[in-house]
């Protein structure tokens, strides 16, 4: 080692110190400002997201009379009312097959015109334009079209945009005619795919989740829930599977691709006027068992597995009779030919009630035969019950917009304890609800909550999180829609029910809450604005008598 008498720099001790100490402040002061940065880069808003490659055309021509597209959450123009759709859906997906995975579609809508206007909005989100776009009409005129200047996506609005050299005439119909592509995702959205075990061999299944605005991710539309329409769909898809959608198959048929394979093509009868949210698709290797109630064909579809074993037969034998009580009770048969019920192995929402075809997680569907009666037994009674209470309030009926969601919602949770404890009595009303319905203005201001109904652009973000752990909201719904004759009994005044709630005997296509019934003699008046948590966004006026909701109206009415 080098001597003190050798070349070099010393340093003292109380120096050395003094610079590891300086050394570790430098080090520490870098690590915050490196922090800091990138705190500010996660709260920067983030970059628009690029344009999807637009449809064929010389581009976006301005266009003086287009009417705006809206935001995110905002109403389309009224410029044009949905008539029929004519829909084609191609999942490109082979058993076995990795990913990534694909759609193809084609839609042709056709539209009224209500006001002039030289460009067509309409929803689509995530979707790449395939082929050229064309509009063809006014109809009746053979080979009449509207020349298409250019197709334009814009993804912050989720809508496309049809610029149009020519102008659509108010009073006139026509057909947007749109092809398009998709991804198909795992993600339990929209339409999408997941795989499962079934007696040890892995397979896969293609279903829908469509509510609240995912159908403009599977196929260009009109994606609200007042524009009804009816539906002509088909689906193409492998020939070992089978093709369910809301209405009966009518035909099946073979076809092959530009490569020469062989696929099945699956068309369905026409629909009845529907919301776009409610459109459902699955394609599957699922065996069912079936029966008939009053001329309805249902069927339940689950694993083969599940089916062989008998785990869904208890949901068989309730769901004939729940539809009966329901029909008899409402006084409206149930308009379609047949119900499937799907037990899919993967579903985030729980369950949904598509018209015609609903699906459920198969933990809300299957109950092992050699079971006793049990809270899993009671919880598949009220959950087939509540879907089955939406093929009235919410499918034959349907609100105006989101924000009237709780209308749905609160209907089907009155009616699955109705149709629940008429199948299964041993049910208790009181105990499935352990609140006793008590009278929700209570609720402290603290509780992490929001109104009954919002304004329309934030209605979209709240129906994100309203799927069947809507929490103190739920609580809300129940308790402006039931009323119970007491706390303590066990069953509802049915007919009072059916006097003060059920909807406009014309069943309008969509309404709001102010075209609920009101015919509940008042017991006790409390005028609104009061000092608690709001229900609704404004005013109104709610009866009720001690711990009991009667009735309600608002001062919109």
């Amino acid at each position: 080692m080098c001597g003190r008498g050798g070349r070099g720099l010393y340093v003292g001790r109380r120096a050395a110190a003094l610079l590891a100490a300086l050394l570790l402040a430098l080090l520490a002061a870098l690590l915050a400002l490196a922090a800091l940065y990138g705190r500010c880069r996660q709260e920067a808003p983030p970059p628009p997201p690029p344009a999807l490659p637009a449809g064929p055309g010389p581009g976006a021509a301005a266009a003086a009379a287009a009417p705006p597209a809206p935001g995110l959450g905002r109403r389309l123009p009224r410029h044009l009312v949905p008539l029929h759709y004519d829909l084609e859906l191609w999942p490109r997906v082979r058993p076995g097959q990795a990913g990534p995975f694909a759609f193809t579609g084609q839609v042709n809508i056709t539209v009224r015109c209500r006001q002039d206007a030289d460009a067509a909005v309409l929803h689509s989100s995530g979707l790449r334009s395939r082929g050229a776009a064309a509009v063809r009409g006014p109809l009746p005129e053979p080979g009449a079209a509207v020349e298409v200047a250019g197709l334009r996506q814009e993804a912050a609005g989720e809508v496309a945009v049809l610029e149009l050299r020519g102008r659509l005439r108010a009073g006139r119909r026509y057909v947007l005619q749109l092809g398009f592509q998709g991804r198909l995702e795992e993600d339990l959205d929209g339409l999408f795919l997941t795989r499962y075990t079934d007696q040890g061999r892995s397979s896969m299944v293609i279903a829908s989740q469509l509510e609240p605005t995912y159908a403009r991710t599977v196929y260009p539309c009109f994606d609200e829930p007042a524009m009804k329409a009816t539906f002509n769909i088909r689906i193409v898809h492998d020939p070992s599977y089978v093709a369910l959608s809301n209405m009966p198959a009518i035909d099946v048929s073979e076809m092959k691709d530009e490569n020469g394979s062989l696929w099945a093509v699956t068309t369905f009868n026409t629909s009845l006027k529907m919301s776009t949210y409610l459109t459902a698709f699955v394609i599957c290797d699922f065996d069912y068992v079936t029966r008939t109630e009053r001329g309805n064909e249902i069927r339940i579809w689950a694993r083969k597995e599940a089916v062989k074993n008998g785990y869904v037969d208890y949901a068989l034998n309730i769901t004939g009779p729940v539809f009966s009580f329901l029909e008899d009770l409402l006084n409206v048969s149930y308009p379609l030919p047949k119900t499937d019920l799907v037990a899919l192995p993967d579903f985030g929402a729980g369950a949904m009630e598509n018209w015609g075809l609903m699906t459920f997680q198969e933990s809300s569907l299957m109950f092992l035969p050699s079971d006793k009666f049990t809270s899993r037994k009671a919880m598949i009674a009220i959950i087939v019950s509540h879907e089955l209470g939406h093929q009235w309030f919410g499918n034959l009926v349907t609100m105006n917009w989101w924000n009237d969601l709780w209308l749905n919602e609160g209907l089907a949770s009155y009616f699955e304890y109705l149709g629940a404890t008429f199948v299964e009595p041993k049910i208790s009303l009181v105990s499935s609800n352990p609140w006793c319905f008590r009278v929700v203005l209570r609720i402290p201001e603290k509780v992490n909550t929001h109104t009954l109904t919002t304004g329309e652009e934030a209605s979209i973000l709240l129906t994100t999180a309203m799927h069947y752990t809507k929490g103190i909201l739920q609580s809300k719904k129940k308790q402006l829609t039931y009323r119970p004759k007491d706390c303590e009994e066990d069953e509802p005044s049915v007919r009072s029910v059916h006097s003060c709630a059920v909807l406009r005997r014309e069943l309008s296509p969509a309404v709001g809450r102010c075209q609920l019934y009101v015919g509940v003699p008042m017991e006790a008046a409390v005028t609104l604005p009061y000092t608690g948590p709001l229900l609704f966004e404004n005013s109104g006026i709610y009866t009720f008598a001690e711990e009991r909701v009667s009735t309600l109206v608002t001062d919109e009415c």
